[in-house]
């Protein structure tokens, strides 16, 4: 019997919800054509040969149409508009996959979290395949996954791209719950040795620093690294001034704020000019206890010459609530404030997930909290990461206003997803490179920010207030509650009116509570999370 084939037209897809997620939409009759039905595997032949996940079109799409994402797209080796012919693949659950990435990836990702992350992918030798996962059905999700991604890579994960390097059996292969997934290319393995620094017996290594940026780029935290530099002016500097006022010329701060506002990123940047050991928190806090002793007291007396000792997201080194070491690595961090010349930072994006002994007026007595940007922070922010990019038609304002709890972290990665997108447009089209503000607007369909990666985000849609049949009281009641005071925050201040605080919203099931909620949300580009009562 003759496989069914046919030659379809191939546009790029659009959608938040199948960014390079390995799945391509048909419309009905191609599928019934094909033999196919939705989220089975479908062979794309271009350039070169791969396989992807089948799904419905939305309402609309040609008949001879294919929707492919970004990436998907690239494994066929074809541009939008090109003709490839599609096919039922025969696809096997896989023995094995093993992938390739980049340094930071390899290291930071487990095997487990891989495999979770490919869950129910198709994928083939050469294939390039994105971290962002699947969920795979009605009660299924992703959240735990995308949850770990952000903890151990951070928000570059959303934009990491790997390739496949073998799978076995050979051909077409979907990652099932029990396939072994692993890093090939290059096995992961300890970063290349350094001199062990003067005086650590345990062979402590310094990790390579990051470049810092001049603190002038620091956005929104001017304040912040104002009173870091003058503490550490006073401490190390002019411990003589302090002590003639009958003060201890030592220093411990506690550098707290939301994961990637930039707390290890603006202590950098203060002590560009000083000898500085930095510890990493997580990488250590990893290790049995002794090790972790170890490498503590290590760089406790690398730093013993003068200096800074900079430990970050020290809640993993010292949680709460504490372990047995936790006494041991807090005296050893005592002897380090007590040296004269030596100064502690520590930083935390979980304050309330610290050893609460850390605090004492022996360690970290003085306390610096980085905020989350406001609207102008957003743009500022953007301007520096956009100043030296090739651009055209952007409008950063509006950029800005619709990333609510975006750091600086969450920025970075939006800008990169921006590029690749505007690369991919550029290598398609042959043409200059040039980042436009639709791409910008993507990425924002794609990125998800730190601050949101622990919760459930309902889905929004395109129904506005304008699309609510009737209910024209409660309309007009909750945009004067919630638009309002969010769309013109300077007049309820001139007038001197406090906005509400909350809005309750009752009736009987399904009478269109959480739909009204979806048209508020989606009328005022705001986004909504969900946290379930009875949960």
């Amino acid at each position: 019997m003759t496989t069914a084939e046919l030659a379809l037209t191939v546009r790029l897809n659009t959608s938040a919800a199948d960014a390079r997620r390995g799945v391509v939409r048909l419309h009905p009759e191609a599928l019934t054509a094909l033999g196919l039905r939705e989220w089975d595997a479908i062979a794309l032949v271009g350039s070169r040969r791969t396989a992807a996940v089948a799904g419905l079109a939305p309402a609309g799409t040609p008949t001879g149409t294919i929707l492919l994402d970004d990436v998907t797209l690239s494994n066929t080796g074809l541009r939008e508009n090109a003709t490839v012919v599609v096919a039922p693949a025969t696809v096997y659950g896989a023995r094995s996959v093993s992938v390739t990435g980049s340094s930071l990836a390899t290291h930071s990702i487990s095997d487990t979290t891989l495999r979770q992350a490919l869950l129910g992918k198709v994928v083939t030798v050469g294939d390039a395949v994105s971290l962002l996962p699947r969920d795979l059905g009605p009660g299924t999700s992703s959240a735990d996954t995308t949850r770990t991604l952000s903890r151990t890579f951070g928000v570059a994960w959303t934009s990491e791209l790997l390739t496949v390097a073998a799978v076995d059996p050979a051909g077409p292969v979907s990652v099932q719950p029990n396939t072994a997934v692993t890093w090939g290319g290059h096995p992961r393995k300890a970063a290349p040795s350094a001199p062990a620094l003067a005086g650590s017996d345990a062979g402590f290594t310094e990790p390579e620093r990051a470049a810092a940026p001049p603190p002038e780029d620091l956005v929104g935290v001017q304040a912040q690294v104002a009173r870091l530099t003058e503490w550490l002016k006073l401490a190390l500097d002019e411990p003589e001034l302090l002590r003639t006022l009958g003060a201890s010329p030592h220093l411990g701060v506690l550098v707290t704020g939301p994961a990637g506002v930039g707390k290890a990123t603006l202590a950098r940047a203060v002590l560009a000019d000083r000898k500085v050991v930095e510890v990493d928190g997580p990488g250590i806090g990893a290790l049995a206890a002794d090790e972790r002793l170890r490498r503590v007291s290590a760089a406790a007396d690398a730093v013993a010459g003068g200096g800074v000792l900079l430990i970050t997201d020290i809640d993993t080194l010292l949680p709460d609530p504490a372990e047995p070491v936790s006494t041991l690595i807090l005296d050893v961090l005592r002897r380090v404030v007590d040296t004269p010349g030596v100064a502690l930072i520590t930083t935390t994006a979980h304050p309330d997930a610290v050893d609460s002994r850390l605090r004492s007026p022996e360690i970290c007595d003085r306390e610096l909290n980085l905020p989350l940007p406001d609207g102008a922070t957003r743009r500022a922010l953007l301007e520096v990461l956009l100043r030296t990019v090739p651009s055209e038609g952007l409008k950063l304002d509006a950029i800005a206003a619709r990333a609510p709890g975006f750091v600086a972290a969450d920025l970075a990665a939006l800008c990169r997803e921006a590029a690749l997108r505007a690369a991919s447009r550029a290598s398609r089209d042959d043409a200059d490179p040039v980042l436009l503000h639709d791409d910008l607007l993507g990425a924002l369909e794609v990125i998800r920010p730190l601050s949101r990666s622990g919760t459930e985000e309902l889905a929004i849609g395109s129904v506005t207030l304008d699309d609510v049949g009737d209910m024209v009281e409660t309309k007009q009641a909750l945009t004067e509650a919630v638009l309002w005071p969010l769309q013109h925050p300077d007049s309820f201040a001139r007038l001197g009116v406090d906005p509400p605080r909350g809005v309750l919203l009752y009736g009987p099931p399904g009478c269109g509570k959480t739909f009204l909620v979806r048209a508020l949300a989606s009328t005022g580009h705001l986004s909504v999370h969900a946290v379930k009562g009875a949960e």
